[in-house]
């Protein structure tokens, strides 16, 4: 493997490799490749918010609704990322991966309109009633992400233009670092707002619902609002082993998610690879081990 796209592709063209991922910039040329491959992995792109580091802005609600409001989700995945799926958010679970006693898809019920939908007017709306709330005119916020990934890159550039042109007062400082640095400031809460993505262990909501969960390792920006948390409790514990119910538990737990913003889901990741047609057998799952050579050959 190699960090550098442009190297991976390269010799890829060259013969020396049978498989090379695509980054944003090379996949618009390779729209209609036939050797193209989605590899796709349950994997969400999402901003996570800094709860902790006394940020008045982004412990205001309407604050964070406004900037969800502001973003064309549709735009940022099809004209600047170019991914190829329809599917679009509805909340932190993927399309695809649960559903339920009786086979509806998870993502079909966590909607809640007005939180995830692109508003720029009702965005305008809320945030001039959250400058109001906190007392200030203007706000500077700083978004974090990683150099590691091609796509980070691109999606900040455009996140920051969207935002301050819809958002009077708004100014978005870009920080791109590598991703263990990135991890490192996460931990310390040296963050305002981190452009971050997580990949479902195993086929359950619960796999993406426990990271803002309060007491969790990997609920870096300390998200804390207790229906969320009692939601996920129940679902947990005192509703465990009623797969209904659970199920319930965990589509409120979602929706109140949506409705706070604890997060700000952006779009469903989607990996594309060129494959050279000789290259059989290679398993690829959507949750947990991703890849699997078992029974890969090259005839």
């Amino acid at each position: 493997m190699f960090s550098d796209p442009s190297t991976s592709l390269n010799l890829y063209n060259q013969g020396s490799l049978d498989i090379t991922p695509l980054s944003t910039d090379q996949l618009k040329n390779y729209q209609n490749d036939a050797n193209l491959k989605n590899y796709s992995y349950s994997m969400i792109s999402y901003l996570r918010y800094n709860f902790k580091n006394g940020n008045k802005a982004l412990q205001n609600q309407n604050i964070r609704k406004a900037i969800s409001l502001s973003i064309n989700r549709s735009l940022l995945s099809k004209k600047v990322l170019y991914l190829k799926s329809d599917r679009q958010v509805t909340g932190f679970i993927l399309h695809g991966l649960a559903n339920s006693p009786k086979g509806v898809d998870f993502a079909n019920q966590q909607n809640v309109k007005g939180t995830l939908d692109y508003n720029p007017k009702l965005a305008k709306k809320l945030w001039a009633k959250g400058l109001k709330e906190i007392a200030q005119k203007n706000v500077s916020l700083g978004l974090l992400s990683s150099n590691d990934d091609a796509n980070s890159n691109v999606a900040n550039q455009y996140l920051k233009e969207q935002l301050e042109s819809t958002l009077p007062g708004l100014n978005v400082g870009l920080t791109s670092v590598p991703s263990k640095i990135k991890m490192q400031r996460e931990q310390q809460s040296n963050f305002d707002i981190s452009l971050d993505t997580w990949g479902g262990d195993f086929n359950d909501p619960i796999t993406f619902l426990q990271i803002p969960q309060i007491g969790t390792a990997y609920n870096y920006g300390n998200y804390h609002d207790a229906e969320y948390n009692d939601w996920l409790n129940k679902a947990e514990n005192r509703d465990a082993n009623n797969a209904n119910k659970r199920w319930d538990d965990l589509i409120n737990a979602s929706k109140r998610l949506n409705i706070t913003q604890g997060v700000s889901p952006l779009f469903q990741d989607d990996t594309y690879y060129l494959q050279k047609p000789s290259v059989k057998g290679v398993i690829h799952n959507t949750a947990g081990t991703q890849w699997n050579y078992k029974y890969a050959s090259i005839r």
